[in-house]
């Protein structure tokens, strides 16, 4: 009977994948079509519905020039003087995780930190580039 328990248990750990193999398979290209985008004013959430996919993502003012709409970085540089955090970055957290995507500036950073997330949302429905950068290389 033992021996029938320890083979069960084996044939168990073999035949369940580790919680590393599942993949998560979301399809996004700078090709998708994205439709309903959303932010409210002075807050840093928004979210659009690409491909039939909501996709959610954060807006971020901060104080590095990322010297073109659609470059991306790992993180962004906010200053501890206000005024210097003008530009406005954009994130996807949902389905997946992308690199930090630049919009554009927008002077004074009173304007920026209350539309930044705006512009996030509708870049993502009005911009290839930008949606070639947001879905590009995308982790979990």
């Amino acid at each position: 009977m033992k021996k029938h328990l320890i083979i069960a248990g084996i044939i168990c750990a073999v035949t369940i994948p580790p919680a590393a193999a599942v993949t998560k398979c979301v399809k996004l290209t700078s090709s998708t079509t994205c439709i309903n985008p959303s932010a409210e004013l002075r807050q840093s959430n928004w979210s659009a519905t690409c491909g039939g996919i909501e996709i959610q993502g954060i807006g971020l003012c901060g104080s590095k020039d990322g010297l073109g709409t659609g470059i991306q970085f790992g993180s962004v540089t906010t200053s501890s003087t206000p005024d210097d955090n003008i530009y406005c970055w954009c994130k996807m957290v949902s389905p997946a995780v992308s690199s930090w995507v630049f919009y554009d500036a927008d002077t004074p950073a009173s304007n920026c930190a209350s539309i930044c997330a705006r512009h996030c949302a509708y870049d993502a429905l009005r911009s290839s580039v930008f949606r070639t950068a947001l879905f590009s290389g995308l982790s979990d």
